[in-house]
């Protein structure tokens, strides 16, 4: 399957889709509250219904209507002490898999695991130790089978390949009642680890946190807020797009923001001034990156852990620019873009959707089509993405009309 972006840049309004990196706590966190809860939403795409099914196959009910182009979520109490066994499956969300690697043992007596087969080849050996290190029984991959209660006081967790396990820990801490304290080693993405306290505390179970050492007090979870902000890591491209001279107005993105991808402008000063970018807390930036990179050069750096994404980013990402006539070196943890003109070029997107967002970033900074190859890898986190940026017009068109008047 192709899709063929025209090029050149474009104006209108857009609304985002719902934080996809909120919306799965609020979910788990409404799941997890005595008397559930609910989430409103725009969209439901892939990866949240992964996590919609976790919450099912925990024994949580869920019901979805829809009224005003929104889908109400309401979201009944999972068990606490699940003697049955249970399997969990999860097809592509990384986020979903590894929260429900560790919170579901905390739930669970005996628990099975598998996933989709890109899902399989991701790393979990972080939270397979940290399951291990705390008393719980654990075999595979694949399937992972855990046996045994996941229950701690004092526990530390690595969060140096990803902050999905640690996220995990945190919510396995708050739904165990009885206060923990979790030292988190070396993490990335620590905005996003951050993000899981600040929810937690809104829920009602105050964390306080100091030197990545996280001390979760006892209490009882609440639901959260049902409303959900518009997502900053969808926002990437269209704000690079605005960048190039496109003049796109997003409606529903909040100035503050517990999203870590809401420090993309810090990252597009660095490369206006030819610093360092440093991705290490906000890798899923990248691929938008890379095309305001063209204009200017840029030097990115702490993107290894790309490498193990949905596909390799890291050269994923250097494709992409290579297939745009633009100069790029990569190495292990490094990408290297020399400035240079987009020219017209069929991309493939290795069925990653932030190649398809950053296909249509290029698009309109180049003179002609820029063509996607697998474009349906949108949908993991997008269903109405193409949907979208079609209502947006190009501004020469918009030129050319008004002068025919």
């Amino acid at each position: 399957m192709l899709h063929t972006f025209q090029g050149g840049p474009r104006e209108g309004s857009l609304s985002l889709p719902p934080s996809k990196s909120l919306a799965h706590r609020k979910i788990i966190l409404a799941a997890l509250a005595p008397l559930g809860g609910e989430v409103h939403l725009s969209e439901i795409s892939k990866d949240i219904e992964d996590t919609i099914n976790l919450i099912k196959s925990l024994g949580g009910a869920v019901k979805i209507t829809d009224t005003n182009n929104t889908h109400h979520i309401a979201i009944a109490p999972i068990p606490k002490n699940i003697s049955a066994p249970v399997h969990i499956h999860v097809n592509e969300s990384a986020t979903t898999l590894r929260i429900a690697l560790i919170l579901a043992p905390a739930l669970a007596d005996s628990v099975t695991f598998t996933a989709g087969k890109s899902l399989a080849a991701r790393p979990m050996d972080e939270g397979i130790r940290f399951l291990k290190e705390n008393g719980v029984n654990v075999t595979g991959p694949w399937p992972i089978k855990t046996t045994g209660r996941l229950v701690f006081e004092r526990a530390e967790i690595s969060a140096e390949t990803t902050g999905q396990f640690a996220t995990g820990a945190l919510l396995a801490a708050a739904a165990q009642n009885q206060g923990a304290t979790l030292t988190v080693i070396n993490p990335v993405s620590r905005p996003y680890i951050h993000m899981t306290a600040a929810l937690i505390t809104e829920a009602g179970i105050a964390v306080d946190e100091k030197h990545d050492a996280f001390i979760i007090k006892k209490g009882e979870i609440h639901a959260t807020s049902s409303e959900i902000e518009g997502d900053w890591s969808h926002a990437a491209a269209f704000i690079v797009a605005n960048e190039t001279g496109s003049r796109i107005r997003l409606e529903n993105l909040p100035t503050h923001s517990l999203q870590g991808d809401s420090e993309i402008h810090k990252h597009i000063k660095s490369i206006k001034e030819n610093t360092p970018v440093d991705l290490t807390h906000t890798p899923d930036l990248l691929m938008a990156l890379a095309v305001l990179a063209t204009k200017h050069g840029a030097t990115f750096t702490g993107i290894r852990r790309l490498r193990t994404k949905e596909t390799d980013r890291i050269a994923a990402t250097a494709a992409m620019l290579r297939a745009l006539g633009i100069d790029t070196k990569a190495t292990e943890d490094t990408l290297v873009v020399a400035p240079g003109n987009i020219r017209p070029a069929t991309i493939d997107t290795f069925g990653d959707h932030r190649i398809a967002f950053a296909g249509f970033a290029a698009a309109c900074a180049a003179n002609g089509p820029i063509t996607l190859k697998n474009p349906e890898a949108a949908n993991k986190s997008w269903p109405g993405f193409y949907t979208a940026v079609e209502k947006l017009p190009l501004i020469h068109e918009n030129k050319s009309e008004n002068r025919n008047r």
